[in-house]
């Protein structure tokens, strides 16, 4: 051993993980760079405070450390008989309050700056300031050399040594690192293993650590002594303690962010153990961060819930030396948590315990790489400090809480998994942000009386064009017209189906003009689906009569009536629909893979086509392409129908890239719908041929980023939308644009007067960030599922949050704000 070295020693399971951590990040501010600043006589020498802090070094030899793990089968502390502090001095005399409050803020800034080397001694440097009002001693360290229990120890020697006082000798940390290495480490494992057996990885509360600045959100909150008092008395009728409690309203949070009902989270217990003299008095590093685990189960109470949860914190009370990693083996998984909670109940000598020319602690600053930290200090009153990386806020986590303390408060008797954790002011927020633009409904409400509308505005303006023909407004409102005449002839009345079956051709928009104005309702089917299926559909739908196109054939039973046919025009007033009244009925799989007819009223119609990101012309010529029984086809027809624009219907035969290549500048078409994959192929194969369009809208898949990046490149005029919406919300509830970035697509915002809640199980909205079932509602909702209510009551589900008596429809997909 080196004449220098007083000492080698190994590392306590707390120094392990500190050290791994610190020489894995060692980029930007050091997360575990310690800053303690005490109140210093401003009459004392300086000389005096800096042989204060040489002895406190002295006094504790384990402080003079430095740690060595190179070429090491396991680090090793190593303790030199001496070392010189870093010391330097500031003089901040003659400045106002505010310039020295600015100077002293950027003096501690610029320290934490400063990293420290683990390997190089000491791990420890001090700046004295003084200042008008008095002198601060700024002492930096390295976590790994204390922890929150010394701090008081620390603050208590160093008045000491500064005011001359005599100390009695300090039990050395050495005698802890002996204690450790006496402990059963094997049976450590067995218990943890058993306490963390079946446990599954919850969803993390933070972005991968690639999002990860450096910096560290603070906030802090002091609870009211009242609600203090009434903790402790819910901790004391529950027969747990204070602890306990907080840990499980920390549980709550967790699993309210996360959507987990198995949680995890990290807690910190002491470390210091009742049986070793003297340990009180110890400074170093004893505090290990150890799993907690915390299964929440239906319809147990919150009472339950603390009872079993200190029950299992106890079994494994003899086992908190357990090193962390060995819990993570013992465990078979990676990283086990990322929030910390730290309950501190050490005690605390307040700045006003000491004389005004004694020297006293001011604050302790401090951070870890962990994403979410937080400390609780007991005393007369709680105090919450949160700190958070990776862009997480601190004042959410903390508001967050302190209202699941203070609902905790209120009384145990309740289900855990009710207590609801958000505060009522982010409760609104996350309403608020469900809601997309509102603005009046759109009037008239129909499809028909709209269309009514715009024929009588633009009657010579093209409606419908295909290869050789165009239909002004005027004509598609007269043959339309007719048509309907033909069908309220055959029999149709307000609130039939009609079935429909033709080619794509202009005829298709006129025969779904003319079931409406007949008070009817369209139901699109395909002409080369089996007979079967097309006849179990249009009973199921009670359909009697047919409008079929040239060669195609009703379902058995039912009357047909040709849609290519000219006749006259009505005799008499055709019935008038309510905005409630079915338009259509398209058919979705959905996740069942099971058919369900959607049943889509006009309002929803309307209201799609009155939104205003179809407004202003970027939507004036619209292709026709896609079959007409996909939700779709209603965008294409009806969006520039309604606000004056044209339909362009598609020649015959599939869409391909060259057929766009062509079709799009030879009949000036300004905005298409494409699913994803065919957009991809486009993009691959002719990405110039989307050059004329104004917008493409692309949905029901997964938009790749990169295809909208060579679209731009090849077409930057070209806006992409990525639009969302099951049928049953009228093909779409949100949108967002592309901005050809590298990073995944999100769905949007939501559509005028449409609303997205991100709900939990309970129907509760999830924070920010965190994954939820999407529910939407609004103008745009269906009524439901033809002739099947059951499946109806279960996906059209009251809207706790929208205006009495509306609905919201569960999509059963996943998503997050």
């Amino acid at each position: 051993m080196s004449a220098n070295v007083q000492d080698v020693l190994p590392l306590s399971p707390a120094q392990e993980g500190l050290l791994f951590h610190t020489l894995r990040d060692t980029t930007g501010p050091d997360p575990y760079l310690v800053q303690a600043r005490f109140r210093i006589d401003p009459g004392t020498d300086p000389g005096r405070i800096r042989a204060a802090v040489t002895e406190l070094l002295r006094r504790h030899p384990n402080l003079r450390a430095c740690f060595r793990h190179e070429r090491l089968d396991r680090p090793v502390q190593i303790v030199p008989r001496a070392v010189k502090v870093p010391w330097r001095e500031a003089d901040l005399t003659g400045l106002g309050p505010d310039e020295t409050a600015v100077r002293m803020r950027r003096l501690r800034e610029t320290d934490a700056a400063r990293r420290f080397d683990p390997a190089r001694p000491p791990l420890v440097r001090a700046t004295l300031a003084r200042h008008d009002t008095g002198a601060e001693l700024l002492l930096s360290f390295h976590h790994i050399l204390l922890d929150g229990w010394s701090m008081p120890i620390l603050e208590a020697d160093l008045a000491a040594l500064v005011a001359g006082r005599p100390l009695p000798p300090a039990a050395p940390y050495r005698d802890y690192l002996a204690w450790l290495a006496r402990q059963d480490r094997e049976k450590a494992e067995t218990a943890w293993a058993q306490a963390l057996e079946g446990l599954e990885p919850a969803p993390p509360l933070a972005p991968p650590a690639g999002a990860d600045d450096g910096s560290c959100d603070r906030a802090a909150v002091r609870l009211p002594a009242g609600l203090t008092t009434a903790l402790g008395r819910r901790a004391a009728e529950a027969g747990v303690t204070l602890n306990t409690l907080v840990q499980a309203a920390w549980a709550l949070v967790l699993a309210r962010t996360t959507g987990g009902r198995d949680v995890v989270f990290g807690a910190v217990v002491s470390g210091r153990p009742h049986d070793l003299p003297g340990v009180e008095g110890m400074v170093g590093m004893f505090v290990n961060t150890l799993p907690v685990r915390v299964r929440l189960r239906a319809g147990e109470t919150t009472a339950e819930l603390l009872g079993r949860l200190q029950d299992e914190q106890s079994r494994l009370v003899a086992h908190q030396h357990a090193r962390l990693a060995d819990v993570q083996r013992a465990a078979g998984a990676g990283e086990l948590f990322d929030s910390v909670l730290a309950f501190e109940n050490f005690p605390q000598r307040g700045e006003d315990d000491a004389g005004p020319d004694e020297t006293a602690l001011l604050e302790v600053t401090d951070a870890t790489h962990y994403p979410v930290t937080l400390a609780i200090s007991a005393g007369e009153r709680l105090w919450l400090s949160v700190g958070c990386r990776r862009g997480l806020s601190a004042s959410a986590v903390a508001g967050r809480m302190a209202h699941a303390l203070g609902r905790l408060a209120e009384g145990l008797d309740g289900p855990a998994e009710d207590v609801d954790v958000l505060p009522p002011a982010e409760h609104l927020g996350l309403i608020g942000l469900a809601a997309g633009p509102a603005r009046p409904e759109a009037r008239p409400a129909t499809v028909t009386a709209r269309f009514a509308a715009q024929a009588a505005r633009t009657p010579g303006a093209p409606a419908v064009e295909s290869d050789g023909t165009t239909l002004t407004y005027a004509e598609l409102d007269a043959a339309s017209d007719a048509l309907a005449a033909r069908l309220v002839g055959a029999g149709a009345a307000p609130g039939d189906t009609v079935a429909l079956l033709a080619a794509r051709s202009p005829a298709v928009v006129v025969a779904q003009l003319a079931v409406l104005k007949a008070g009817a309702c369209w139901l699109p089917l395909d002409p080369a689906q089996p007979a079967g299926r097309l006849a179990r559909l249009a009973r199921e739908a009670g359909v009697r009569l047919a409008l079929t196109g040239t060669g195609a054939e009703p379902p058995g039973g039912v009357r047909s009536v040709s849609i290519d046919e000219p006749g006259p025009p009505p005799a008499s007033p055709l019935p008038r629909p309510h905005p409630g009244s079915p338009a259509c009925v398209l058919h979705t799989s959905g996740s069942t893979g099971e058919p369900k007819g959607v049943v889509v009223p006009h309002r929803a119609v309307v209201e799609l086509a009155a939104d205003a990101r179809f407004q202003g012309g970027g939507h004036r010529r619209v292709l026709a392409h896609a079959p007409y029984t996909f939700d779709s086809a209603t965008y294409e027809v009806w969006v520039p129908l309604l606000n004056g624009g044209t339909v362009v219907i598609a020649p015959p035969g599939p869409v391909t890239p060259d057929v766009l290549r062509r079709v799009i500048p030879e009949r000036g078409v300004t905005a298409l719908f494409l699913t994803p994959e065919l957009l991809r192929t486009v993009a691959e194969i002719a990405p110039d041929a989307a050059a004329g369009l104004t917008e493409i809208w692309a949905g029901g898949d997964v938009l790749d980023p990169g295809t909208v990046t060579r679209l731009r490149a090849h077409c930057p005029g070209t806006t992409v939308v990525n639009g969302y919406g099951p049928t049953e919300a009228t093909v779409f509830a949100t949108a967002h644009t592309a901005d050809g970035g590298p990073d995944a697509i999100p769905i949007g915002r939501p559509l005028d007067n449409t609303r997205a809640y991100v709900l939990d199980g309970l129907l509760r909205p999830v924070p920010e960030g965190t994954t939820g079932e999407l529910y939407l509602a609004g103008t745009g909702l269906a009524h439901g599922y033809l002739a099947r209510p059951a499946q109806t009551a279960e996906r059209f589900v009251a809207d706790p949050y929208g205006p009495p008596g509306s609905r919201m429809y569960r999509t059963g997909d996943l998503a997050r704000w």
